[in-house]
Formats: C-alpha cells, structure tokens, sequence
C-alpha cells in the first residue's frame, strides 16, 4: 500500500498572524526612518534657500560695487544705482581751470588738443565707450531733506552740475603719451561740471541699475535714463520671497557708506532669513 506525504500548509491562524506581526515591524521601521527623512528633505530645503539666497545677495552687492561714487539710493522697497562702464583720470580741458567745460568750435583758453573744446585728454591709451551715455565728475550726491540737490547729485540734473545731460554720445580718438582724447557730441550748446576733482577722476556710466521687492518676487532692471521711475526691461532673480527690504547710510568723510540687504525666503512652510552688509566707497 502506498502512504500518503505529509501535506503542510499555513494555518489561517498563522497568516493572520504573520500579517500582524509585519504591520507592526513596518510602523516601527516608519517611525524609526520618519524623523531622520523629514530632517533631510528640510535640510534640502533650507540648502535650496541659502542657494537661492546668496545667489541673490552676491549679484546686489557685485552691482553696488561697480556703482558710481554716491549713486546708489533707496526709496522703500526699491534700490538703484548708476553703473560704472569706465573710469580714469583727465586733464583739465580749459587753461586756468581744473574742472571740464565744453561748448562747440575750438578757442585758444581749451587746452585739449587742437584747442577743441568739446573735448577732454584722458591720461589712458584705451577707454571704453561702447554703450557710453553720462560722463560723471566729482558726484557727492548732496540732499536737502532727502531730496538729490540740483547740480551736485546726478539724480537731479543741472548745469552747471555732475553730470552730462541725457543724449550726449562720446567719441574717442588716440594720441601720443599714451592718452586718449575723447570728444563730446549732442550735449547741447554749452555745459560745465559745477566741481573739479581733486583726483581728477571721471566716470563713464551707461545704465541705471535697479532691484525692487514686488510681491514675492525680488525683481532686477535696467533702463537708459535718470527718471526716478522704478521701472525698466526686468528679470525675476528669486520668486519665492516672504520679506524683502533694503537700507542705505551714505556714509561720511570719515567712513565708507553702508547698505544692508535682507531677504527672506520661503518654501513649503520652511523660512530661511539672510542678511549682508556692503560697505559703498563712496569717495568721488
């Protein structure tokens, strides 16, 4: 006679318990890894904020430091300044004088060459001028009450004053000692710079630099003239601001001006706050 095997086989008792047992192997293993991923993912967070951040931060204070000499301003959520193109020392383009003075035809009291006196020697053998539109000298950003005064502020325009009237274009042209004459056009009939340098040094700027805190956006433009509009062709640098402001002491003879940035962000509930100080030179 044959003999039947043995047939074996889990009990419904046995399943039951083995799907309980598992249930709670996991909710321990959850509990356990939980905390450690919620940790990571709001570490990444916060890695992805300071990222964002800093990247913000580091563009602004690039931008202040390339910024002309006591341009830099801010009016509530909004900062802007006038951007450095070039930068040199000149010499004065009137016999007896130390300051710039320009006007049409040539006369023997203009000292650059050929008696021109729309125009001014650079002590350089090369001087940007692509995109040139305001010639600056000896801007120290004077205000009465907040306000730019007229003539020594080049956010309030005058002549005489600090700087060249919107429209001027600059040509340039080589000359022997390693100099640079440089001729002014569409300036109008006559202008002079109020104040000479005592460094003789000039700037060349050619466009206003701006950051505005809109919503939760921080916003940079850039725009061609010296309206105090704050408006401009803008590019969104971060898009997930909570706060955002901006400060500026201009400083005094004795020390360097002082702007500090905040700006804090937001993602899934998780705030980041990053605050930098930049020290403006702002000796004219």
């Amino acid at each position: 006679m044959t003999k039947r095997r043995a047939q074996r086989a889990f009990t419904l008792v046995e399943l039951v318990m083995v799907i309980a047992l598992a249930g709670v192997v996991a909710v321990m293993i959850s509990t356990v890894l939980s905390r450690p991923l919620e940790g990571l993912l709001a570490q990444s967070q916060r890695s992805e904020l300071v990222d964002l951040a800093a990247s913000a931060l580091n563009r602004i204070a690039r931008d202040i430091r390339l910024a002309v000499p006591n341009s830099v301003r801010v009016q509530g959520s909004n900062m802007d300044m006038l951007n450095v193109l070039d930068a040199g020392r000149y010499r004065p383009n009137r016999v007896g004088g130390d300051s710039l003075r320009f006007a049409s035809g040539s006369d023997p009291s203009c000292s650059a060459s050929g008696s021109d006196c729309s125009a001014f020697q650079v002590l350089s053998s090369s001087v940007s001028l692509a995109g040139a539109r305001w010639l600056v000298l000896y801007n120290i950003g004077a205000e009465s009450g907040g306000a730019p005064v007229a003539g020594n502020n080049v956010w309030a325009y005058a002549n005489p004053g600090v700087i060249s009237p919107t429209g001027t274009t600059f040509a340039s042209s080589a000359l022997a000692g390693q100099e640079t004459l440089i001729t002014l056009n569409n300036y109008g009939t006559d202008f002079r710079f109020a104040l000479a340098s005592p460094e003789r040094r000039f700037y060349l700027a050619d466009q206003v630099v701006g950051y505005r805190c809109s919503g939760n956006q921080l916003l940079r433009y850039t725009r061609n003239d010296l309206t105090p509009a704050f408006t401009g062709n803008a590019e969104v640098l971060v898009d997930k601001l909570s706060a955002c402001s901006f400060n500026y002491v201009p400083g005094t003879p004795q020390r360097a001006g002082l702007v500090t940035l905040r700006l804090a962000m937001t993602i899934n509930g998780e705030t980041l706050e990053l605050l930098q100080q930049v020290h403006v030179d702002n000796a004219p």
